[in-house]
């Protein structure tokens, strides 16, 4: 034992375990790259395998001496299957089952022959050195991966040395071996101790260099990452300053960033817009509308109503969509609507309104009158109905002109809507034809509300090519009773202008 702890196997198993060590805190911090488990898988069973190896140099059992020859060069071999996966040439596999059986079989032939151990050192250690010979060479001449190019001349330099110092283990053994010379101890054996004075060394400056690879990679990795990081941040910005959209990016319900659109669109610059409240930006409301399309963030296109910084109102379009998975973060799209709404409310107007007098046109006002009927029916209040069509209307156009008889329907027009009742309902249904609906109003007070509008419309003067002229109009009014319907109430109305027109016309009559 004396022998043994001034010996340097001791100091070498002391490196073997330190390095199973470290592995397994390069494992650990490295995952998930590949080439780390091989070298930590690889350095424990160098390490069992001595330790097994001293067992048997106490107990002398064959069965712990095959096992321990196997495990260390099942780990060496392990060590340099690592070496090809992080260069990420294919693994040569087959090296390990072929190298451990080679050795594994002449062992137990040792001990069933009773032959020269010498020879078994020398069929282990040819065996040994052999297996990182086809790393070295690819660690040495490969040009892939710059980064690493320092560390993996490192790792190559070590293994070869490791290799030679194994091939010069291997001669020592096989000179022993043919001379016939005595066994000696393996603490007191030239050809046994060598790798323990400079194998085993320069395998752990092999794994420092292997550590340094592995951190090189990493931090190339860090870099490149960050690189990616930085191209990105700009391919978002370039994007975002691209979009003919305002956009923002929206974190806990704040803008965290903003395009130029956006600072046009809500006329504040980017240093305002950033960290404030987003929901502040738009009308109350509407606040409500946001949280749902906040809450939902399907994309969905929203109409609503933006507060510009000068306390104007803007329509727009916003759309919302989760930036990135569950990380909480939003964009947020908002289009400028202003000309589309504009045109939108155009188009509906026209679809409502007659183009030449501006008042409510046919379908508008049948809309309307279904309600009210429908109203006068449910609530048994009054209603009255009156056809409006204006006199010799065809001898105004043909002495005046065209443009004198519109002007003319554009001044009755305005003047009857001007002095209807808010709750009452004008619209031209023809050419010269107009209704008046008088909601919750009986004939008597439906033929007053006709009389002071015939006064009114007689007083108006128009100019037309031959001079000044006036309109007359002439009235039919029907109230509504029980049993009417739409159609009912109207033919009646309009049968009491048939009557008014046969009377002599400027008048106003009634279906009694």
């Amino acid at each position: 034992m004396e022998a043994f702890y001034f010996s340097p196997m001791l100091v070498g198993v002391n490196l073997i375990f330190a390095l199973a060590i470290a592995a397994t805190a390069l494992w650990r911090m490295s995952r998930p790259m590949p080439a780390p488990v091989f070298w930590m898988v690889g350095a424990w069973s160098l390490a069992l395998g001595v330790v097994l190896f001293g067992v048997f140099v106490v107990t002398r059992n064959p069965v712990i001496n095959v096992l321990g020859n196997m495990l260390q060069l099942c780990g060496e071999a392990i060590l340099v299957l690592g070496v090809f996966r992080f260069i990420g040439r294919p693994v040569p596999y087959w090296i390990l089952p072929v190298s451990v059986a080679i050795v594994g079989s002449v062992n137990v032939h040792y001990w069933m022959t009773s032959a020269n151990s010498d020879f078994l050192m020398t069929v282990y250690s040819i065996v040994a050195g052999l297996l990182p010979v086809q790393a070295v060479v690819l660690l040495l001449r490969l040009r892939d991966d710059p980064s690493t190019r320092p560390a993996r001349i490192l790792v190559g330099v070590c293994l070869g040395l490791y290799s030679v110092v194994t091939f010069v283990r291997a001669w020592f053994a096989w000179d022993a071996f043919a001379s016939g010379q005595a066994y000696t101890q393996p603490y007191e054996s030239f050809s046994y101790l060598l790798p323990y004075n400079f194998g085993i060394p320069a395998l752990v400056m092999g794994f420092i260099g292997m550590t340094l690879m592995t951190m090189q990679r990493i931090l190339a990795g860090s870099r490149a990452n960050a690189e990616r990081a930085k191209e990105n941040t700009l391919r978002f910005e370039r994007l975002l300053n691209v979009s003919s959209a305002g956009v923002a990016v929206l974190r806990d319900g704040r803008i965290c960033d903003a395009n130029r659109q956006l600072e046009s669109l809500l006329g504040q610059s980017r240093e305002q817009l950033l960290d404030s409240e987003f929901a502040l930006h738009f009308k109350k409301r509407e606040r409500e509308l946001l949280a749902k399309s906040m809450g939902a963030a399907d994309g969905t296109l929203v109409d609503i109503d933006v507060r510009r910084g000068d306390g104007g109102i803007l329509n727009t379009e916003l759309r919302i969509l989760p930036l990135l998975g569950e990380s909480g973060d939003y964009v947020a799209e908002i289009r400028d609507v202003s000309h589309r709404r504009t045109l939108e409310d155009e188009l509906k107007r026209l679809a409502t309104t007659d183009p030449l007098t501006g008042v409510l046109n046919r379908r508008s006002f049948n809309g309307l009158y279904s309600r009210a009927l429908q109203r006068s029916i449910r609530h048994k209040v009054p209603m009255c109905l009156a056809m409006l069509d204006l006199d010799h209307f065809k001898s105004v156009n043909d002495l005046h002109g065209h443009k004198a008889g519109d002007e003319a329907l554009r001044l009755f027009s305005h003047y009857c809507e001007r002095e209807a009742r808010g709750t009452d309902v004008f619209a031209r249904i023809g050419g010269e034809e107009f209704v008046l609906l008088l909601a919750d109003t009986t004939m008597d007070d439906a033929c007053k509300i006709l009389e002071r509008m015939f006064r009114g419309v007689a007083s108006l003067r128009l100019e037309g090519s031959k001079g000044y002229f006036s309109i007359e109009l002439s009235a039919g009014l029907a109230e509504f009773v029980e049993g009417d319907t739409m159609e009912s109430l109207m033919e009646r109305a309009d049968r009491a202008l048939y009557n008014a027109k046969a009377q002599g016309r400027n008048r106003i009559s009634t279906d009694d």
